[in-house]
């Protein structure tokens, strides 16, 4: 009886060991995944800005490395001039392992930030919107498919509204690759020139069609604190916007996709006559569309704007 009573304890220690070793093993995996994981990310994120020449503008604390979703992400990173950045995240995520590249699926947190601790354009924006604290979160996910990428942009900004973009563009240049716009759009935006793309890459690249939905969520009452109440202030509104219209290159002032664009902008504008609809839960929307009938290159977006055509020659539609 004896013999068998220790014949059984040998055997849970046995288990006991086992699961010792194996519990062991598998810390000793996930710390050795996560270590070469992060070392790994570090040397491709730092290759990556060294080649596009972005060090100057791209500083980060520290990267880490999801041993069980084989996935990265940033720590307090900063775009801009050290000193006065251009745009404060507390993390940026990468949801798919890296070697999925060039496709992205990223979730950033812009880090609540005063407008004086960033830089002069940044201040002036946030000034002009309305706010002192920069704080909100986005995402970005971009799919290619040979020379065919399809990407979707969320960005949430607290005390302004959601803006959404969809798109489908396409390479006309097969030497060009996505990272290199990427880089340059980047590159662009940490200059203070983010409509540099249409010059560096005009003929290089093609929109199928644009989808760009904004919900308000405190700008437009910043910007219009009286909306119009008659329809006279209504007429002079529409009438700014259409010469605003004309400015942008959109729509002549005096022509029908003007009129289309200020009818929109106004209706987005002005209350609802039903006063329940004017609620939180209610949101004022609105979406441009463009879905031209054959594929444009930004160098012809750019001449359309400049002949005050690209309304009506990209087939552009403005609803709320």
């Amino acid at each position: 009886m004896s013999r068998f009573i220790a014949n059984i304890k040998d055997k849970k220690v046995g288990m006991l060991m086992s699961l010792f070793v194996v519990f062991s093993l598998t810390v000793l995996g996930l710390y050795a995944i996560k270590y070469f994981g992060t070392q790994y990310t570090e040397e491709i994120l730092q290759k990556q800005l060294d080649d596009a020449g972005l060090t100057p503008f791209v500083h980060y604390q520290t990267v880490h490395f999801n041993p069980f979703t084989l996935t990265p992400s940033i720590e307090e990173v900063s775009f801009g001039f050290k000193n006065s950045p251009w745009l404060l995240f507390s993390r940026i995520s990468l949801n798919s392992y890296p070697l999925t590249y060039p496709d992205l699926d990223v979730d950033f947190w812009i880090k609540n930030s005063l407008a004086g601790n960033l830089s002069y354009d940044t201040r002036r924006l946030m000034k002009a919107a309305g706010i002192t604290t920069l704080l909100g979160k986005g995402s970005l996910s971009s799919k290619i498919n040979e020379d065919h990428v399809t990407s979707e942009f969320k960005l949430d900004i607290k005390g302004l509204g959601i803006l959404s973009t969809s798109s489908h563009i396409r390479l006309l240049n097969n030497e060009l690759s996505m990272h290199e716009i990427r880089t340059d759009l980047l590159a662009s935006i940490a200059m203070g020139q983010p409509l540099g793309l249409f010059f560096i890459h005009g003929e290089a690249l093609e929109i199928n069609d644009l989808d760009i939905r904004y919900q308000d969520a405190g700008l437009v009452t910043w910007l219009i604190p009286e909306a119009p109440k008659s329809q006279q202030e209504e007429k002079q509104l529409a009438s700014l916007l259409k010469l605003l219209s004309q400015s942008l290159g959109f729509a002549r002032a005096n022509s029908v996709e003007a009129d289309e664009i200020a009818n929109a902008l106004v209706g987005f504008l002005k209350p609802s006559q039903d006063p329940s609809l004017n609620t939180q839960a209610n949101k004022k929307q609105l979406r441009l569309q463009m879905s031209p009938s054959k594929p444009l290159s930004l160098q012809e977006l750019a001449l359309m704007a400049h002949e005050t055509r690209l309304y009506r020659d990209s087939n552009m539609r403005l609803t709320h």
